[in-house]
């Protein structure tokens, strides 16, 4: 079994020989890397090269793309599409693996082999020290297929980041890829995509580290609503047939539109009232009719009395 290991970087000089050599540390061998240098300003390429040349993989077993910066979405579909392996697995270009991580991947994919999507837990790390553990909802060390995770009682983490996953390759020509207008939670979105779809594994083990102090984390900036997953709620449309999903995701988006809308969040509400309209208010509840429907001061107030209600 080989793997495409996909790597976007931008502007990672600080951390990108500290990611590859986590890959390198590898006790399962069978994989190529593929670094997508997407338009970096900084010396992020040859760091990356540097690294990449001194190792002892074969020249064929590992490529750097140098592209036009695009995005972490677009970095990451060309990766894809360049991939010479069946099965794809992304990471970061400032996260860490535990050595043993693709050792325990290959086995899920061996023990649970229905499924299009496998996960492993992750860590935050800040200064080379864990900070935190996200929990899961799940009972703990679970490893397993995930049964109904959009009305998962107890679910607290979203199980899947973009540093700890392998996807079959087959499975982007069939649910799309990356969204490249989307810069935040562009990953949730097609975790969401995939998991509408096909059975999906996961492994409540911490070997995937996501580096919170790293140089030019998106998180550190302010989230522009354009930008921003739950703007999009109508692109989910073909999913309908999937009610339980469909219900969901236009819940979660309209919840999060509340504060752009209600808090005016860097004066975004327009874009937040522009959101609101692509939301498909016959299958959530009526409340969020009134909320985006009303005129906007008697909206206030009812969002008000809605919050204290709920807070009761």
């Amino acid at each position: 079994m080989f793997i495409s290991i996909i790597i976007p970087l931008y502007n990672k000089q600080n951390s990108i020989a500290a990611t590859l050599q986590s890959v390198l540390a590898q006790t399962y061998t069978n994989y190529e890397i593929i670094v997508v240098d997407d338009g970096s300003t900084d010396d992020s390429a040859n760091v990356a090269e540097t690294v990449l040349q001194a190792s002892r993989l074969s020249p064929l077993a590992f490529r750097l793309i140098k592209k036009n910066n695009g995005g972490v979405s677009s970095a990451r579909n060309r990766g894809i599409q360049e991939a010479k392996y069946d099965y794809i697995a992304l990471l970061d270009g400032d996260d860490l693996w535990d050595e043993h991580y693709l050792e325990e991947q290959v086995k899920l994919i061996q023990d649970f082999p229905e499924a299009k999507m496998w996960g492993i837990n992750f860590a935050e790390m800040s200064h080379g020290k864990l900070i935190r553990k996200l929990p899961t909802g799940l009972p703990e060390g679970y490893r397993g297929y995930v049964e109904n995770y959009f009305q998962m009682p107890g679910r607290i983490s979203d199980l899947y980041c973009s540093s700890s996953v392998v996807i079959r390759k087959e499975v982007f020509e069939k649910v799309g890829y990356f969204d490249e207008r989307i810069k935040y939670a562009e990953d949730n979105d097609m975790w969401f995509r995939v998991i509408a779809k096909y059975q999906v594994v996961f492994y409540d083990r911490y070997m995937a580290f996501y580096k919170f102090d790293a140089e030019n984390r998106i998180l550190n900036k302010p989230i522009v609503l354009k930008y921003f997953l739950p703007y999009y709620a109508d692109k989910y449309h073909d999913f309908k047939d999937n009610r339980v999903f469909y219900t969901w995701i236009n819940r979660w988006a309209a919840n999060h539109l509340r504060k752009y809308y209600f808090e005016e969040i860097a004066g975004q509400r327009l874009d937040a009232n522009v959101g609101a309209k692509k939301l498909d208010y016959s299958v959530i509840p009526p409340k969020y009719r009134f909320l985006y429907g009303m005129p906007y001061p008697i909206a206030c107030v009812l969002n008000k009395l809605d919050k204290w209600y709920h807070k009761r």
